[in-house]
């Protein structure tokens, strides 16, 4: 009788050592449903000031509320209304280049322009307080149009 408890929990101890190696070493299926995020790039206020040299962009301020701009920016929209941006670009291919205060509200406008298919996003790392902390220029506040 003892002898059979011996061998029964060989088995038992064989079958769950087994089993953990081989969840273990099972690969996972395809993921069809993993998301595929779309890319924008990202510039900083260095290659900005080169672009602006040459501008053939269209320069959006995506801050909320409104602060002041880097000199050239065509128009300001609400980072999070990026469906206000879309009639002024048309063409999905456009370059389109936004900046926020700090760059954080400028991905999330950039990365919504690129779910939407829009394929030349370009956003500012570091925002405005990159531009101002390399002693750049702004211009007040009110001088660019709201989208």
């Amino acid at each position: 009788m003892k002898n059979k408890f011996i061998i029964g929990g060989v088995i038992v101890l064989f079958l769950v050592v087994a089993g953990i190696y081989f969840a273990n070493n099972a690969q996972s299926p395809p993921q069809d449903t993993e998301e595929i995020k779309s890319e924008f790039t990202s510039i900083t206020s260095d290659e900005l000031e080169g672009m602006l040299s040459n501008k053939d962009f269209v320069l959006i301020d995506v801050h909320t509320p409104e602060q002041r701009h880097v000199p050239g920016t065509d128009f300001m929209a609400p980072y999070n209304e990026v469906e206000k941006i879309e009639p002024v670009l048309g063409n999905k291919d456009i370059k389109v280049v936004l900046y926020c205060r700090s760059g954080s509200m400028s991905k999330i406008a950039a990365q919504e322009l690129a779910d939407r298919g829009y394929t030349n996003v370009y956003e500012l790392t570091g925002g405005l307080h990159d531009w101002t902390s390399r002693g750049r220029d702004t211009t007040a506040k009110g001088t660019v149009d709201k989208l």
